[in-house]
């Protein structure tokens, strides 16, 4: 329907279109037009036949029992209800799309103002359409991306974001959300000898005319105090043990110190060294993590960069590629982490890089396949080191994977590396820190980690029925019970375990949460994906709330690694999405309330976080917009 025509029906110039329809004065009565050309609104035809709420521009839909106005009146009833929720989508999107921007307003050219007549048609039973046509849906467009005003990136357009996106639009996001606040600053290399200089910013390459050997000998001088490297090592362990477990306590504390320290101070001859320069990296990136960590200094510490700078000229000083080894391969690992950690925003690339890189190290160090240790005729500690090596990396590179959107460095049909056994684990595990993963968290990698990685981000996603059934086996997945003479770590242990499981269906039934939303605003348990709807919002509470209360618990510590605060974000999200859509079903618990929690818990992290920090400016958009 034009503009033109309203305006013509609305002054009388033209019959209004129920009459049009019904052919009263076009078809029965032609001439009679000319003589009474109403000018007044609503007509008397209409009038007379009870239809002047559909004047001059509205027609009754046809069938039996039209003529009555409680037809046309339900009509309208309807046609406001589905416009009102149109608007309110249009709301919510507009508000989020000009919150910190300064672009004109996307509707005021006018348009998309004008819009087509929404024809009527009988109520079906939705329920009974969706499950007859449920063919259509498959993981449909949840797999596809998210667009966001990628505002500082090559172009004004939008940047994709989400399983088909890359984290390098995630950075443009972060930074656009990111109000003046406190970041850390990388120090300066200027009172570093310039082959240290030369081999950091040539990393991961080893640059030409290097001498090995001497440069080895300045990056030792470097050492910190025996009593703080010590220091270091035991901080590092003691915090990050419920976070990874890559190297072992054994092999930095009881062989790699004594050896360094006694050469470093001369107690044994100069030459050959019985280490190489990735060893010397793997214990530099070992004290960078400990400063990191160190609840008595500051978040994204110098003395942490400092050392992450010695770890990275040490590992250049021999080719990663040609003379790699295990140590290259866990040096690495800890580097991705410790630049995910350090509060550098310009280093998240930088980890996701390292770990696909210690992925193609592993590669290498295996031969063409994740073959196990016994293949090349390996037993005992050396076969169960390399083992626990191996699927720590995986379980490393396949949460990367559900975090960014990008496809997993592992491709988990070439691996053949066997799952250490309990008993090859309290055997070696004797004197380290205690394991709160452990080859739970391998077998758990496997059974379920591998089949969501796969669901999530193939090409070719499963049927919806397989997702469910992924799901069931992921909540009967046994979180095994701690003897009561560990209480204490057996709950913390527990507690790590059910939020591992938690985040896995997280990120499981996201996409469908979002589609069951979108198609169905104000019910979405109407959606086929209703499911999902309810297991994502139930998953991203139990989160959040866990999240609180490890925090709480430990917070220094926790605002410092930021994979809980990446996925913590994601569940808060979740939960604003219910909130703002303001939803007829009834959630327990309330998602208004939820959402304020979540506010809450970013406020605080922030003061000692800079991605919390960072969140917390979108979360109080969310805050804003559904208070509006």
């Amino acid at each position: 329907m034009s503009f033109n025509k309203e305006r013509k029906r609305t002054s009388g110039e033209i019959a209004c279109a129920e009459c049009r329809r019904y052919d009263l004065l076009h078809v029965a009565f032609p001439k009679l037009w000319i003589l009474i050309s109403p000018v007044r609104v609503p007509c008397s035809t209409c009038i007379r036949r009870g239809c002047d709420v559909l004047c001059p521009n509205s027609t009754i839909p046809p069938g039996d029992g039209s003529r009555f106005v409680t037809t046309a009146e339900d009509f309208l009833r309807r046609k406001i209800v589905k416009m009102e929720e149109r608007m309110r989508l249009l709301e919510d999107a507009l508000f989020i799309i000009q919150d910190g921007s300064c672009k004109p307003y996307p509707l005021s050219d006018g348009q998309m103002l004008e819009s087509g007549d929404m024809k009527w048609q009988p109520e079906v039973d939705e329920d009974q359409v969706m499950d007859n046509d449920f063919s259509k849906y498959g993981l449909v467009d949840a797999f596809g991306s998210l667009y966001l005003n990628g505002k500082g990136s090559s172009s004004d357009g939008p940047a994709p974001l989400g399983t088909s996106g890359g984290s390098e639009q995630a950075k443009v996001l972060v930074a656009e959300l990111s109000s003046p606040a406190s970041h850390a600053e990388e120090i300066n290399l200027s009172y570093f000898p310039q082959e240290v200089s030369v081999l950091h910013q040539a990393f991961p390459f080893t640059p030409p005319g290097i001498s090995a050997d001497s440069v080895q000998d300045v990056i030792e001088s470097y050492l910190p105090p025996f009593p703080r490297a010590t220091a270091l090592c035991e901080t590092f362990f003691q915090s990050t043990s419920w976070v990874f477990n890559i190297v072992s306590r054994q092999h930095i504390l009881g062989e790699l110190i004594p050896v360094v320290y006694r050469y470093a101070r001369g107690q044994i001859p100069k030459q050959p060294r019985s280490y190489g320069p990735h060893d010397i990296a793997l214990l530099f990136i070992v004290f960078a993590l400990g400063a990191l960590v160190d609840p008595s200094l500051p978040p994204h510490n110098v003395e942490g960069q400092h050392y992450h700078i010695l770890s990275r000229a040490a590992i250049c000083l021999q080719s990663v590629f040609a003379q790699r080894s295990v140590v290259t391969i866990k040096a690495l690992n800890l580097m991705s982490i410790y630049n995910g950690m350090c509060g550098i925003e310009n280093k998240l690339e930088q980890s996701s890089s390292l770990l696909n890189l210690a992925a193609h190290v592993a590669l290498q160090v295996w031969f063409l396949h994740y073959k196990d240790p016994s293949a090349w005729g390996m037993t005992g500690k050396e076969a169960y080191e390399r083992r626990t090596c191996f699927w720590n990396l995986l379980s490393g590179t396949l949460w990367q994977s559900l975090i960014s959107g990008r496809p997993p460095a592992i491709i988990p049909s070439y691996i053949d590396c066997h799952i250490p056994t309990e008993e090859e684990e309290d055997m070696y595990q004797s004197g380290e820190a205690p394991l709160f993963f452990g080859i739970w968290s391998f077998s758990f990698t496997m059974q379920c980690l591998v089949p969501v990685v796969e669901a999530t981000q193939g090409v070719h996603p499963p049927s919806y029925d397989a997702v469910l059934a992924l799901d069931c086996k992921i909540r009967e997945f046994l979180i095994p019970q701690v003897s009561s003479s560990r209480q204490t770590l057996g709950d913390m242990q527990t507690s790590v375990r059910s939020q591992l499981r938690e985040i896995t269906l997280l990120f499981l039934h996201r996409n469908f949460f979002a589609q069951a939303l979108v198609d169905f605003p104000l019910d979405p348990l109407k959606s086929p994906f209703r499911q999902s709807f309810l297991i994502a919002y139930q998953s991203a509470t139990r989160v959040l709330n866990t999240t609180r209360k490890q925090f709480a618990h430990q917070p220094v510590l926790y605002a410092r690694v930021w994979r809980v605060w990446s996925v913590a974000f994601s569940a808060a999200v979740i939960v604003a999405a219910v909130a703002i859509k303001r939803s007829s079903v009834s959630l327990e618990p309330e998602p208004f309330g939820q959402l304020d929690l979540a506010c809450t818990l970013f406020r605080e992290a922030s003061r000692m976080s800079v991605r919390a920090q960072k969140a917390l400016v979108r979360i109080n958009t969310f805050r804003r917009l559904r208070r509006s």
